[in-house]
């Protein structure tokens, strides 16, 4: 989930030390009100969105990939080539989402979470969560036109 947001594989592995070391310093504070993972998933979130606004929202670069999406068990060259520019260009819409609407693909289509709990780990309504999803699908759906004719 944390390189899904970031897109690049070393910041992820750093970020998800990051995480894991505060989970350890904070566990005394878990209070049980909610799941353990949705309280880890919060704090990867959190984590994530202050780097996010560190590194001002930068774009994902050549060669970083979201995840391997795009069918590249195709037998031909010509095949293998589609993919991986549809590969590329969907990395590249997701990344160039803001950081709310990113993190609304990556928890619910991505990480199959629910809807509402999507929501408590961001910290908003499920109102709130269902708009984002639509907004980036939006988004998605304008930048990704050329690939969906």
């Amino acid at each position: 989930m944390i390189s899904q947001m970031v897109l690049n594989d070393a910041d992820a592995d750093d970020l998800t030390q990051e995480v894991f070391l505060r989970a350890i310093r904070g566990i005394s504070g878990f209070q049980g009100r909610s799941q353990l993972s949705t309280w880890l998933y919060r704090i990867a979130m959190n984590t994530v969105h202050n780097f996010l606004r560190r590194q001002n929202r930068r774009q994902p670069a050549p060669g970083e990939v979201l995840e391997d999406r795009a069918d590249l068990r195709a037998s031909t060259p010509e095949r293998l080539a589609m993919a991986g520019e549809l590969n590329n260009a969907i990395t590249a819409a997701v990344g160039s989402l803001p950081p709310a609407l990113r993190a609304a693909v990556v928890l619910t289509i991505l990480q199959g979470l629910r809807v509402r709990e999507a929501a408590k780990i961001e910290g908003c309504t499920a109102a709130t969560m269902y708009w984002r999803i639509h907004k980036a699908r939006k988004v998605l759906k304008k930048r990704l036109e050329e690939y969906l004719t």
